[in-house]
C-alpha cells in the first residue's frame, strides 16, 4: 500500500578506446648503432611494462580472487544448488534464468505481503472480475466489474455459460466459486497465484480462458473469457432512493481517485444525504489515493478534512516516520453553501477481506466520523506497510517488500498498530458471520432460501450488509 520507487545505480562502467594501429615497420638488413641502441631501449622498455604489468596482474588477480572467494563462501549454498542443477537437471537452466526465479522464490517467501512481480502486468488486461481466496480454499468471484468505457463491457459483464449436462444458460454472477481454470483445478491457490502471469494472466486479447464455476443452487456452470483492453472501474456508485447513494471502493489503486470523485458528482446530481461506502472485499493500494478518498468521508467538528492525520508509516530499518493527511476540504457532509449537512448519515461496509489501507481509513473513520456505523464481519487485521521499488539489474520485475507497520489514530490522541487485530463493526446487531463460514450449498434458512446469496448477490439491495445499512440509514 505504500508506494515509494527506489532507485540506485550499482553499474559503474569504464569506457575506453584501444588504438591497435602500428606506427613503425621493420624490416632486415644492417643497422646503424644509433639504430641498435634505440630498439634496445625500446626492448628494455617493454620488458619491464611486461614485468610491471604480470606483477599488477598477479596482485589484481589475487584480490579479485580473495573477493570471489568471499562471495563463493555468502552464496556456498546457492552455487552449490545452480552447479547440481546444471550437471543433473534434465532441462538447460541458464544462470540468468537461475539468478531471477531464486530472486523470486526468495522474494515470495519472505511474508506474505512481500513479492517480486513482473513490471509490465497490465492492468488494463483483465476479465472483469474480482476473486478472493478464502482459509477455506475457497475462491469467491466478488465482484463483476464495470468498464470504464461503456461501449466495450468487460468479458464477465457480457460473458454467458453454460450449466454442465444442460443447454440452460446462465450469467457469471457475484458469489459464485472458482473450481478451476483451463481444466486446472484451484484447490491450494491462493488470490495472488491465481491472478498471476503464470494462471489467469496467460491469456492475451485474442485467447481466452475457461472458467468452471458452482453456482448457488450448487450446479456446476462452464464460461469462455477473453481478456478486456480497457481498464475496469475501482468505484462505482448506485442510486439506492430514499436519498440514500451507495458507493462501492474496490481498491485503493489505479484509478480510484478518479473513478471514486465520478462517484461523488453522482451522489450529489442525485440529491443524495445519506451515503452507504462500501469496503467489503477491498485490499488497500497507494496512501497517496487513500488521502484524496478521505477528504471526502472524514472531518472535524467544522466540517474540515483537509490536513487531518489518517495513518503514520514506520520504517522498521531506517525508523523513518511518515504521516498521511486528507488532501481538500470535500466532507460530503456539507451543503452547497458550505454548512453542515444534519441529515447527513454514514454506513460504511467491511469484510474479513477488507484489509491495509481499507483498514487504515477505517481507523480514521472511527475515530473522526460520529456519524458513521460500521457493518459487515471483523475485517483482515494488516497493519504493515510496502514499499515498491525498481530494480537497476532488470527492468522486467519490480519489488514490493514489508518495511514497517502502519498507525491509526484512537482516543486521547495516541496512534495504535492493528496488525494481527480486526476492526470491529459498531455493535453486535451488526456484526455478520464470515462469509467462508457459512459456505454451505444445502443449508437453507427458516424461508427456504440458501444462506450465500444473502452475502454476495446481483441483486446488492437483498444482501445482508445492505439491508442491514438501509435501516440504520432510513431511522
Amino acid at each position: 500500500m505504500y508506494n515509494f520507487q527506489y532507485n540506485q545505480n550499482p553499474h559503474n562502467e569504464d569506457k575506453y578506446n584501444q588504438n591497435g594501429n602500428k606506427n613503425s615497420n621493420f624490416t632486415s638488413g644492417n643497422r646503424s648503432n644509433s639504430t641498435k641502441v634505440i630498439v634496445a631501449v625500446i626492448i628494455a622498455v617493454l620488458s619491464l611494462i611486461i614485468v610491471l604489468g604480470a606483477c599488477i596482474g598477479c596482485y589484481i588477480g589475487g584480490k579479485n580472487s580473495a573477493l570471489n572467494d568471499n562471495m563463493k563462501e555468502d552464496l556456498a549454498v546457492a552455487n552449490e544448488v545452480y552447479s547440481l542443477i546444471k550437471d543433473y537437471y534434465y532441462i538447460d537452466i541458464s544462470k540468468d534464468e537461475f539468478n531471477k526465479w531464486a530472486s523470486i522464490g526468495l522474494a515470495n517467501t519472505m511474508d506474505k505481503y512481500s513479492n517480486l512481480y513482473l513490471s509490465n502486468a497490465a492492468p488494463s488486461m483483465q476479465f472483469g472480475i474480482s476473486i478472493k481466496s478464502d482459509a477455506y480454499d475457497n475462491h469467491i468471484i466478488t465482484e463483476i466489474s464495470h468498464s470504464s468505457n461503456s461501449s466495450y463491457p468487460t468479458p464477465a459483464e457480457e460473458v454467458l455459460g453454460t450449466i454442465e449436462g444442460s443447454t440452460e444458460q446462465v450469467h457469471l454472477e457475484r458469489g459464485d466459486i472458482l473450481i478451476s481454470v483451463d481444466g486446472k483445478s484451484v484447490v491450494g491457490l491462493n488470490t495472488d497465484i491465481l491472478n498471476s502471469e503464470q494462471f489467469l494472466g496467460k491469456a492475451g486479447v485474442l485467447d481466452s480462458i475457461e472458467l468452471v464455476v458452482k453456482k448457488s443452487n450448487g450446479k456446476l456452470a462452464k464460461f469462455r473469457l477473453k481478456k478486456s483492453v480497457f481498464n475496469t472501474k475501482e468505484a462505482s456508485y448506485l442510486n439506492i432512493g430514499n436519498g440514500i447513494g451507495y458507493i462501492k471502493l474496490k481498491s485503493f489503486t489505479g484509478t480510484a481517485a478518479n473513478d471514486f470523485k465520478e462517484c461523488v458528482k453522482l451522489f450529489k446530481e442525485n440529491g443524495n444525504k445519506k451515503l452507504i461506502f462500501d469496503l467489503r472485499d477491498n485490499g488497500g493500494g497507494s496512501t497517496e489515493i487513500l488521502s484524496v478518498i478521505a477528504s471526502y468521508i472524514i472531518h472535524d467538528n467544522n466540517g474540515k478534512s483537509n490536513g487531518l492525520g489518517i495513518i503514520k508509516l514506520e520504517s522498521k530499518k531506517t525508523q523513518e516516520i511518515s504521516t498521511y493527511t486528507a488532501k481538500g476540504n470535500n466532507w460530503l457532509g456539507l451543503n452547497s453553501d458550505g454548512s453542515i449537512n444534519s441529515d447527513y448519515k454514514l454506513a460504511v461496509l467491511v469484510n474479513e477481506n477488507s484489509a491495509s489501507a481499507s483498514e487504515a481509513l477505517l481507523g480514521a473513520i472511527k475515530y473522526y466520523c460520529g456519524e458513521a456505523t460500521i457493518i459487515g464481519s471483523p475485517t483482515y487485521g494488516k497493519g504493515i506497510a510496502q514499499q515498491t521499488f525498481e530494480l537497476n539489474s532488470t527492468k522486467d520485475f519490480v519489488l514490493s517488500m514489508t518495511i514497517g507497520y502502519f498507525y491509526v489514530p484512537v482516543e486521547g490522541g495516541k496512534w495504535v498498530s492493528y496488525h494481527g487485530q480486526s476492526m470491529m463493526p459498531s455493535e453486535e446487531q451488526y456484526t455478520i458471520e464470515k462469509f467462508s463460514n457459512v459456505l454451505d450449498f444445502t443449508a437453507n434458512d427458516s424461508d427456504g432460501k440458501v444462506i450465500y446469496p444473502n452475502y454476495y448477490n446481483n441483486d446488492i439491495t437483498k444482501e445482508k450488509a445492505m439491508i442491514l445499512a438501509m435501516s440504520v440509514l432510513n431511522k
